[in-house]
């Protein structure tokens, strides 16, 4: 493990960022003392010159957050397969002056769920993944960044999956990319209707919303009757963490179904990336930090 790291994360806007908090939550569990992380404004105009500079004056990585993803795809000297399919980038390591791209958007969502499930142990995060969705049929509200992230890693992992969003063609083009990435097939895809949300919640295992419903400034979903449909077993995922609490997961906590904040989402892809950088991946009790002092902020 690196004894120092100097780290930022790029994007436009940028100021709202909880990752400086999140990642330095981090550093101070595993002991790092030399540890930098800041924010730096960043257009899609001005990413080759920033990253130049970052790797000219010594930086050990960054994250890349919207609208960035694409363009540092296509920067990176190396990226892994699933950063590959999806053409988005959100972690990179610098390494010899060499960009190592990767995206920890889709890890994120699977330990968010492990975690839901109450799977796995508390030293290692990404212990007990194999088989962790195989078969369950997941139901995914919306088709953008990170509706994509979370469609390509359950489809990976096994999972049955249901793309429902309010531009249809952009739920097809999604379902038309993973259609040859798992031995269930092409996800079903529909429109973000009521109507088709109940119906496709009768036979749910886990529900994700990735859609900006609920988020504060947005309008909420027309009506949450569709968490009424889910069956008992049932677990709700809200990409949404702000508020902390949506409406939709305030539903599914009233009907007693297993929730889970999208804030976690952000946690666990940002402990994956950590590893990237520092070779320590945080455990769930630097996690179980991590939310708390980011929640409160």
């Amino acid at each position: 493990m690196t004894d120092r790291l100097k780290l930022a994360v790029l994007g436009t806007p940028i100021a709202h960022s909880r990752s400086p908090q999140l990642q330095q939550t981090f550093a101070d569990c595993c002991g790092i003392a030399d540890f930098s992380y800041e924010r730096i404004e960043t257009d899609c105009d001005a990413l080759t010159d920033t990253v130049k500079r970052l790797v000219a004056d010594g930086y050990d990585g960054f994250n890349c957050t919207m609208p960035l993803k694409t363009d540092m795809a296509a920067l990176a000297d190396d990226i892994t397969h699933e950063a590959s399919v999806l053409r988005s980038v959100n972690t990179v390591a610098v390494r010899d002056g060499r960009l190592y791209g990767d995206t920890t958007d889709g890890g994120g969502i699977l330990l968010t769920i492990r975690r839901g499930l109450g799977l796995g142990n508390s030293d290692n995060i990404t212990a007990d993944m194999n088989g962790l969705i195989k078969d369950k049929r997941v139901l995914l509200l919306g088709a953008g960044g990170s509706a994509r992230s979370t469609a390509l890693s359950v489809t990976l992992a096994g999972a049955k999956l249901t793309i429902l969003n309010r531009t249809l063609e952009s739920a097809y083009s999604l379902g038309d990319m993973l259609a040859n990435l798992s031995d269930n097939g092409k996800p079903e895809c529909g429109a973000l209707t009521p109507e088709n949300m109940c119906e496709a919640a009768k036979s749910a295992d886990i529900l994700v919303n990735c859609t900006a419903a609920g988020m504060k400034g947005k309008p909420e979903f027309e009506s949450l009757d569709f968490i009424d449909c889910l069956p008992e077993h049932a677990l709700v995922i809200d990409a949404v963490y702000n508020p902390l609490e949506t409406a939709l997961l305030k539903r599914a906590a009233d009907r007693g179904l297993r929730h889970m904040s999208g804030l976690w989402m952000l946690v666990y892809q940002g402990a994956l990336a950590f590893e990237h950088w520092s070779g320590w991946l945080p455990d769930e009790n630097a996690c179980k930090k991590a939310f708390d002092n980011i929640a409160a902020l």
